[in-house]
């Protein structure tokens, strides 16, 4: 996700192509973006801080309803009290109330916006201290799974991930985290960067936010790394919170982000990771796939030209307006056998 808009620097830059190779959507190379099985999500956010994390988890849970996904867990990477019920109260409007959720217990603490909407509505969890540590989660479900059959969305930053990385050996698995990692994970999509390149003076957001985190993800994650830094021109919820259903709560955390930042829309990055995660390239993506990403301490990352490696990153293929409707269709899909 992104910092709330009011908070948000202007992104001033052209998508410079020169020398790169954009794969058209159908198009594959031999890692990540080989034909796609149903994928099998771990959900990690900073639910809190923007609005996003709620719709993409929204949309996270039709795409399963729809039989293209299945959910193995939420998880932040925000310790805010209120991250793990806001989850629960996603999880449970529909229908996975039961969903693994985990949180962060090191990680930021930025204060909640939406945390009033949060009390009003079903959930078990009373604060984020009652869900499962999240790296313990991590190990516990990657260490049941086959072999390359997991998609971790990240729509936050990467402290949950880097802290799996360095996990040792446990009760759950005999592999320390970075050969956990590779011998489960098929693939890390992970919501952050600008690109091609980052101004060296401003970074982005989820880098920034734990710097030291996203180093080490971006310079040692085993696998292959698809960054989607798509969606400030893809607007959604406008729609959701005029047409959706009583009951939902995803539109009533919103109305509260619009309420505060007095906006009537928002940016789409993290639902357009979520897409991306489940249906691939499809018709919506292409994807670069020569060079690499190289990040430095200090959070700024740079796209290095060259061969292909384990990392891609997204650029648009379907025009932000068009994506945008795609999204607030899925918004707007009530739970699989919800009754007015």
């Amino acid at each position: 996700m992104r910092m709330p808009s009011n908070c948000l620097r202007l992104v001033v830059g052209v998508l410079a192509l020169g020398g790169l190779v954009l794969w058209p959507a159908g198009c594959r190379s031999s890692t990540a973006l080989d034909s796609r099985q149903t994928p099998a999500i771990i959900f990690d956010t900073d639910i809190g801080t923007d609005v996003d994390d709620a719709g993409a988890l929204a949309i996270l849970h039709v795409l399963v309803d729809r039989g293209e996904a299945e959910i193995l867990a939420t998880i932040s990477a925000n310790r805010n009290r209120w991250c793990a019920p806001a989850l629960d109260v996603i999880n449970t409007y529909y229908g996975r109330a039961d969903l693994p959720i985990g949180c962060s217990r090191t990680g930021p603490d930025p204060e909640q916006w939406y945390h009033p909407s949060v009390g009003a509505f079903p959930h078990d969890l009373a604060d984020s201290n009652a869900a499962a540590p999240a790296v313990a989660l991590y190990r516990r479900i990657l260490a049941a799974r086959p072999d390359r059959s997991v998609t971790i969305v990240v729509v936050g930053w990467l402290t949950n991930m880097a802290e799996l990385l360095e996990s040792p050996p446990d009760r759950y698995s005999p592999l320390a985290g970075r050969e956990l990692v590779a011998a489960k994970v098929k693939e890390l999509v992970s919501m952050g960067g600008r690109w091609p390149n980052s101004p060296r003076d401003e970074g982005e957001y989820n880098f920034t936010m734990d710097k030291a985190a996203a180093y080490r993800v971006i310079r040692d994650w085993p696998g292959p790394i698809m960054f989607t830094g798509l969606g400030k021109d893809a607007m959604t919820g406008g729609r959701l919170v005029l047409q959706a259903p009583p009951g939902n709560p995803v539109p009533a955390f919103y109305r509260n982000f619009f309420a505060a930042n007095q906006v009537s829309e928002r940016s789409s990055w993290d639902l357009l990771a979520v897409l991306y995660a489940v249906r691939g390239l499809s018709s919506y993506f292409t994807a670069v796939t020569d060079g690499r990403c190289t990040a430095q301490p200090d959070g700024s990352h740079q796209w290095l030209p060259g061969a292909p490696s384990n990392h891609a990153y997204l650029a648009y293929r379907m025009s932000p307006p068009e994506l945008a409707a795609v999204l607030e269709d899925l918004l707007l899909t009530p739970p699989s056998g919800y009754k007015p």
